[in-house]
């Protein structure tokens, strides 16, 4: 099977290819939790339109309970370094729930696949967490965030919050001429949470489109075309396997405990 092969390197971010509403969308589905699906993908990735309709499909469906960010390497520095955390080296690559399970692209079942991975993750024990996000504009390309994260558990919960503020119809096209969905522009939050034994922890700030997000700015959003997905992670590291032998496949992941996410009001 033919596929893309980047090379991620997070200090300097060189590409080397090789061709060969709060409201969970889903309808009464029985899962443990929300799933968080990123997918890695490149604008000239000619596997990535097919990758990136067929994810759309399942999540437009409303028949699986899940979110998901699409990391457009060659057009984002924070994709690609997210990318790096992955250590990705091919594209497209689907990545659930923080790496849980890691999904490589066959075109001849590549629905059945991702289907299969979302709705077997959904079924996992995770740490029980409420997680809730709330999004107002502010105007001039500004997003009040407000974070609530409710711990269940009667032990302190210690975990790694990351805020995506993704453009749910993409300034940035795939191979095919097609915008991109629900495509990664930058973390409104990436940073390590502790919430005691039945208590709420809370946190906000304002997200500013107008300053520095990697090299880009993104003053001109419009809030009927951000979504902010909040995901919630247990701090314990996985060593977990992309499905190749080289360049090396190992990559640290921490497992999802829930997801969260909304439109800005």
């Amino acid at each position: 099977m033919k596929k893309i092969l980047l090379l991620v390197i997070i200090t300097t971010c060189i590409f080397t290819t090789i061709l060969s509403d709060n409201v969970c969308k889903a309808k009464n589905i029985d899962s443990s939790h929300t799933v968080l699906a990123e997918l890695g993908a490149l604008s000239w990735c000619p596997h990535c339109p097919k990758a990136s309709q067929a994810l759309h499909d399942l999540f437009s469906s409303e028949e699986y309970n899940f979110y998901y960010v699409t990391l457009v390497y060659d057009k984002s520095i924070m994709a690609q370094k997210r990318g790096g955390w992955l250590r990705d080296a091919y594209a497209p690559m689907l990545y659930i729930d923080g790496g849980y399970d890691v999904v490589d692209y066959n075109p001849m079942s590549v629905s059945s696949d991702y289907a299969r991975a979302i709705s077997n993750a959904g079924k996992r024990e995770v740490h029980d967490i409420n997680l809730n996000v709330n999004a107002t504009w502010m105007g001039n390309a500004k997003i009040d965030v407000r974070i609530s994260i409710k711990n269940n558990e009667k032990k302190p919960y210690f975990g790694h919050l990351r805020v995506y503020v993704t453009e749910i119809v993409s300034r940035w096209d795939d191979e095919d001429g097609k915008p991109f969905n629900y495509a990664f522009l930058d973390y409104a939050f990436n940073t390590y949470v502790l919430v005691r034994g039945g208590k709420t922890f809370e946190l906000s700030k304002i997200w500013d489109g107008t300053k520095k997000h990697g090299n880009q700015t993104f003053p001109d959003i419009e809030p009927d075309n951000i979504m902010i997905i909040a995901t919630i992670s247990h701090w314990l590291p996985h060593i977990q396997k992309n499905p190749w032998d080289n360049p090396s496949p190992y990559f640290i992941a921490q497992y999802v405990d829930e997801v969260s996410a909304t439109t800005p009001d």
